[in-house]
């Protein structure tokens, strides 16, 4: 009758096929996976993209900027805009998930002070822009936050 005896020649091969069986389960579960950090459109958006570098330049030359603040809960932003603005468009885009994404109208009263109630930010980060026109120029402002 023959004994087995392990070695280091069977813990290498152990060693293998458990390498290759966590590879696997990784794959399959990493192609499952939804990665929504690319827009269907991606090409159109790159092209766009140096619309955006524009509006960010003319933003940054603005001695007077439009201010976006949230509260502690996050349950509700406050938008002061400059002098002689009064609409604009506030996006909420959220990295992870597309279906979350936010695009709403801002009318600010005559002060320029616009309060937006914003109970759907769910945990996580989001990425927040505000844009607007004046004399025919378009401005943005834009924050990341992070949704405890």
């Amino acid at each position: 009758m023959n004994k087995f005896s392990f070695n280091w020649g069977h813990g290498i091969i152990v060693t293998f096929v458990l390498f290759g069986a966590f590879m696997a389960y990784f794959y399959v579960n990493m192609s499952k996976e939804s990665i929504e950090l690319v827009g269907k459109n991606y090409y159109a958006d790159g092209q766009a993209f140096q619309r955006k570098i524009n509006e960010r330049e003319q933003t940054a030359a603005l001695t007077t900027k439009a201010s976006l603040e949230f509260s502690a809960d996050f349950q509700q932003a406050k938008i002061q805009f400059p002098t002689s603005i009064s609409t604009g468009s506030l996006v909420f885009y959220r990295p992870s998930n597309a279906n979350l994404d936010k695009t709403l109208s801002v009318s600010a009263d005559s002060t320029g002070l616009a309060l937006i109630h914003t109970p759907f930010l769910v945990k996580g980060p989001w990425n927040v822009s505000l844009s607007w026109e004046k004399d025919g120029k378009s401005y943005i402002e834009e924050q990341r936050i992070q949704i405890p």
